[in-house]
């Protein structure tokens, strides 16, 4: 399996990166889609995990390209989440993989302005090091917002992990020496924020970006429903320049 996924990344990468000197930015877009119409066709005979690694490894190939930065993509942008900051610094690529039935695969790309160019990571592998107490499913989201406050960025995602629940995650980024850095901005040296809700009811999240606050409605875990339910409280968090704080 790993022996399979190191070789595609490979030769895809090598292929792509070898034709960058005469790029056409909107056939690009489109050989992106093509593999991405592909993904989702439900095509019995196509080898699922082959198209997704093909699909992630050319996207982001392709976003590594400095001419991509000025690109709009508009018709990528009618088929994923491609979600920008106020600054125009800051990019985002989000989709969903859909692995079969109600499993959900969230991917996304972050792409980020450089002084020679652009910088490409994913937000999956880049959360490597958070502690989800095993419950990796929390990384799988899809970036639907990115709030710029004073000194950086807080990014919201949002995803689904079976049995009606979703979440939300957040987390803070600030560049460092031209590199965007995920920061422990949240209490117990946390570099993220997760907020999980049955599907019947709201996160009501919101984001004073003046205030530099994050508010939501507050869940607790229902044993006997295995659900969470709100308490009728709000959660308040103030950034105080290095840490959000209840």
């Amino acid at each position: 399996m790993k022996t399979k996924t190191i070789f595609l990344v490979l030769f895809i990468s090598f292929y792509s990166l070898s034709g960058f000197s005469q790029t056409d930015m909107k056939v690009e877009e489109e050989k992106v889609i093509t593999i991405l119409q592909k993904l989702r066709s439900n095509d019995p005979e196509m080898d699922l995990e082959e198209v997704v690694i093909q699909f992630e490894t050319t996207l982001k190939t392709l976003l590594s390209n400095k001419e991509s930065w000025n690109y709009s993509f508009a018709k990528l942008s009618e088929l994923i989440r491609i979600t920008i900051s106020k600054d125009k610094k800051i990019r985002t690529f989000g989709w969903d993989n859909r692995m079969g039935g109600s499993w959900h695969m969230l991917k996304t790309l972050v792409q980020h302005k450089t002084t020679n160019g652009v910088a490409v990571f994913s937000f999956q592998e880049e959360s490597e090091e958070m502690d989800y107490d095993d419950e990796e499913v929390f990384r799988d989201v899809v970036i639907i917002e990115i709030y710029q406050l004073k000194k950086g960025y807080l990014l919201e995602g949002w995803g689904t992990h079976g049995s009606g629940h979703e979440h939300k995650i957040l987390a803070y980024y600030e560049f460092e020496n031209d590199t965007l850095q995920r920061k422990s901005a949240f209490e117990k040296g946390a570099n993220y924020y997760v907020l999980e809700i049955s599907r019947r009811y709201e996160f009501e999240l919101e984001i004073n970006t003046k205030t530099q606050e994050i508010s939501h409605n507050e869940f607790v875990w229902d044993e006997e429903k295995e659900f969470y339910k709100p308490t009728g409280k709000k959660c308040i968090l103030t950034f105080n320049g290095k840490i959000f704080k209840q």
